[in-house]
């Protein structure tokens, strides 16, 4: 009992303080963008800066989509794996945009292109399997309905 009360606390403390590190990080993104576009600094949203910029707009979601995790897990109780994959899957998107390419070794990009498809097939493996489930508890569900109703009529 102890244990759980104290794990709750503990999950409702870090979703607070997730909440406002993403509310901080979102404001302060706001005002970036809106003071560089008062001072007319197009300068900063050039194409070199553009792949820095998208970096924190990863970040911020990677944060969200973290947030989501642990909301689901404080409320169910269970991991959700595909969250935690979207999760994975963002981080190393935000790596490809951020990252030189040009200052990569072909081992550093065939490490980065195992890790996205092996997180794809990951993902398309969880949401496979989940319809699955889903169309196999429905059948359940409709030959439960009709062993009831054969034995409503006998």
């Amino acid at each position: 009992m102890y244990l759980r009360v104290l794990q709750k606390f503990i999950i409702v403390l870090l979703l607070v303080i997730m909440s406002i590190i993403l509310v901080v990080a979102t404001v302060d993104l706001g005002i970036y963008i809106l003071k560089n576009l008062i001072q007319q600094n197009i300068d900063k949203f050039s194409l070199d800066n553009l792949g820095e910029l998208f970096g924190i707009f990863l970040v911020i979601l990677i944060g969200v989509e973290l947030l989501q995790a642990v909301k689901a897990f404080l409320q169910e109780e269970i991991v959700h794996v595909e969250i935690v994959v979207l999760v994975a899957i963002i981080a190393i998107a935000r790596k490809v945009i951020v990252w030189e390419f040009k200052d990569l070794s072909a081992f550093e990009t065939f490490g980065l292109s195992a890790m996205m498809l092996a997180l794809a097939i990951t993902y398309f493996l969880i949401k496979h399997t989940d319809s699955k489930c889903k169309m196999y508890s429905k059948i359940d569900g409709e030959k439960e309905v009709e062993k009831e109703k054969e034995k409503e009529k006998q």
